[in-house]
């Protein structure tokens, strides 16, 4: 009779328990993995906080940076505007000392960050070859169930064994996986102080920089205000002109009221070109009033460097001389001369905008104009003078080192305005004069009134002709018999000589300008 079959109940009991090993080494491989990304999220999400407040600080220390370049504070130090690794300059500076404490706190964030995902791969790593090596003996364990059914209680011990060993390691396994979490949860913490006691630095910084700025602008007020009121002193005092003569009297006509200087076709000399006329000691060209004895007006020219010109105004007593200089700020030979306006321009007083007339005077000289404050309060600057122009902007150039003035011309008064619209047009003209003159300070550029700069160009004003119903300025009444001119008239300076009716009594001797000869 056959033996009977043994069932293979160690067979199935071993079975099951390898698969109960590995369901719970592949829980504890699943934990392990989700603990670590939590981790991971965790730290990313402080590490962005730890990157806005070091965005946040570069941006304050910028700010305050250019504030110090505008101001003009530590001149003993180079700001270094885009020279951002150049040491040794003030920007290059700030941002070494920023990029070393952004690595420097980046450092320590990525490092433990690195160090925790290492010591999670190499876990992961350990446990992969455990779970291997049980695999293993698994497939020599079912290899000898079924080589040697006898020996499966052995076996089924052994198997025993594995899971208590694998039991302890996961234990053990948990115990380190708890340890991380405690030291990572110290880790954030500590960050967090970190951030914090970050924070309260810069609020301390930027309270400090806030005092320090405000002390800065009213410094740059007070300093500002000092050296406008000794500049307007010391122009006062001393009326400084860098400007010479651009020519001089050569022969003197006095009977027919003719000049000859010394500029003609070669030195590009515009007919009806018009000079103020110097004493020939005079105390510098372009200073002052008191040294114009005259003005001229080209009417013809003779030679290469000939012209004539009529006398348009001289002092009998005073008379325009040979070797007088001649000066005007408009022309001058082979250059080009710009100038900038602000203010309304009325040469006669009849209360009418003059400006076109005095533009297209200083055009044919030769001469432009590159910034204006137009009538409506409007600020221009011209691209091509006198026909083309654009609004000024914060992209278009202003004042520069080629503006040979600023001319101030009448501000009118915001109290003498008539309508709103009027009244808010002087407002702008004042708001834009007070930028040109802050522009010509910083270039250099001489500010001077209306009247000078048109004594200077030997500029004579002349009134209109009377328009029936523009009575402004010519008050001529209905059946006036009188002859026009005996008290609302003006009388030619070239004819009257303007003071020839003042005589004194004669000196004995004849003016040189009478005897000169012809040259």
């Amino acid at each position: 009779m056959a033996a009977p079959v043994a069932k293979p109940t160690g067979y199935i009991v071993a079975v099951v328990c390898l698969f109960i090993v590995v369901v719970i080494l592949g829980t504890m491989y699943y934990l392990a993995v989700k603990d670590f990304r939590e981790l991971s999220t965790k730290a990313e999400g402080e590490t962005k906080k730890l990157q806005a407040l070091q965005t946040d600080l570069k941006q304050r220390d910028d700010e305050f940076a250019d504030l110090k370049r505008l101001t003009g504070n530590a001149p003993e130090t180079p700001y270094g505007l885009g020279e951002d690794n150049a040491l040794g300059k003030v920007r290059g500076n700030v941002k070494a000392t920023l990029n070393d404490a952004v690595k420097k706190v980046g450092a320590l964030s990525d490092e433990s960050t690195r160090a925790a995902i290492q010591s999670l791969i190499q876990k992961t790593t350990d446990l992969t070859g455990e779970r291997d090596k049980l695999r293993t003996d698994l497939d020599a364990r079912q290899r000898d169930i079924l080589a040697l059914q006898g020996q499966y209680q052995v076996k089924v011990d052994a198997s025993d064994k594995g899971r208590g060993d694998a039991e302890k390691d996961l234990q053990d396994l948990i115990k380190v996986k708890d340890e991380e979490v405690r030291r990572r949860e110290t880790q954030l913490k500590e960050l967090r102080a970190v951030r914090l006691d970050l924070e309260k630095q810069l609020g301390d910084e930027k309270a400090a920089h806030e005092l320090k700025v405000k002390k800065l602008d009213d410094d740059i007020v007070r300093l500002t205000n000092i050296n406008d009121k000794l500049a307007a002193q010391i122009d006062t005092i001393t009326k400084t002109s860098f400007e010479v003569p651009k020519g001089e009297i050569r022969w003197v006509d006095n009977q027919n009221k003719l000049v000859w200087i010394n500029l003609g076709e070669v030195d590009i000399l515009p007919k009806k070109m018009t000079f103020s006329v110097y004493t020939k000691a005079h105390n510098g060209v372009a200073r002052g009033k008191d040294d114009i004895k005259g003005t001229i007006e080209v009417t013809r020219i003779v030679g290469p460097h000939t012209a004539e010109a009529r006398i348009t105004y001289d002092e009998l007593f005073d008379p325009i001389a040979i070797g007088d200089p001649i000066f005007t700020p408009v022309w001058s030979p082979g250059q080009k001369q710009n100038f900038s306006f602000v203010g309304l321009i009325d040469l006669d007083g009849d209360g009418k905008s003059d400006r076109q007339q005095l533009y297209e005077s200083i055009a044919s000289a030769g001469g432009a104009v590159d910034n204006e404050i137009n009538d409506k309060g409007v600020r221009i600057r011209y691209t091509k003078f006198p026909s083309e122009f654009v609004e000024h902007d914060e992209n278009t150039p202003g004042i520069d080192v080629n503006t040979k003035f600023l001319i101030v011309c009448k501000i009118p008064d915001a109290t003498t305005a008539a309508t709103d619209a009027d009244r808010e047009i002087i407002f702008k003209i004042v708001a834009k004069q007070k930028e040109l003159k802050a522009e010509a300070a910083k270039q250099g550029v001489r500010v001077v009134t209306l009247n000078d700069f048109l004594s200077w160009s030997g500029h004579r004003p002349q009134r209109r002709l009377f328009e029936p119903g523009n009575e402004r300025g010519f008050q001529i009444k209905a059946g006036q018999r009188e002859p026009p001119f005996s008290k609302f008239g003006q009388v030619s300076d070239s004819i009257s000589g303007n003071k020839r009716l003042k005589p004194q009594s004669s000196s004995g001797q004849t003016s040189g300008a009478y005897g000169s000869k012809k040259p």
